[in-house]
């Protein structure tokens, strides 16, 4: 009995050893995006510039200093609420909750929504990169996307050329290459035919 309480103890030790560790390297993570998300909201003059360190809020606040003070956001020929964008994660969430209550259709739901995760996520990416007159195209974005740290670290980089308040996203006209799409794959949302 003695030998199952220290063999249980110490395998209990190792897990937790490995969830600090775990844990570290997430936060470690989690504040180099919120450092490049806050040099960005700073660059672009963003009153709330300390919204980047906050889950969920950070997206939100990214979104306006990118798009600015605008009714609609297209979403590759979409022309969406900027509502849907600003709280991008929230209708992520949602929409897997609901998937998860369809048995056999649910899987593929997951799958279309996690991919579409990834293309909104690059789309975001691609025209903050543009905004700091950086634009990624391509392969790079997608990885950027799908590891987040070189995501942070091409941010970082790109404001490395501005100082704080450069740039006015209320006063931005600049036209951003992915609100001129007005065929893309998810035009059939808005209704036209």
């Amino acid at each position: 009995m003695d030998n199952f309480n220290e063999e249980t103890l110490g395998l209990i030790m190792v897990f937790g050893g490995f969830l600090a560790v775990f844990f570290i390297i997430w936060l470690v993570f989690y504040l180099i995006d919120a450092i490049a998300r806050y040099r960005y909201l700073k660059v672009r003059s963003y009153d709330n510039a300390w919204m980047a360190f906050i889950p969920i809020v950070n997206i939100w606040a990214s979104v306006e200093a990118t798009y600015g003070n605008t009714e609609t956001i297209t979403i590759y020929g979409w022309n969406a609420p900027a509502i849907v964008m600003k709280l991008w994660p929230v209708v992520c969430y949602i929409l897997s909750m609901l998937i998860n209550f369809l048995p056999i259709a649910g899987s593929m739901l997951s799958l279309i929504l996690s991919v579409l995760n990834i293309i909104v996520l690059i789309m975001l990416f691609k025209d903050m990169m543009e905004r700091l007159e950086n634009p990624q195209e391509g392969f790079l974005a997608v990885i950027a996307v799908i590891i987040p740290v070189i995501s942070s670290a091409v941010i970082i980089d790109g404001t490395r050329k501005f100082n704080d308040g450069d740039q006015n996203w209320k006063e931005d006209s600049r036209i951003l290459k992915s609100q001129t799409e007005t065929n893309g794959p998810l035009s059939f949302m808005n209704g036209s035919h």
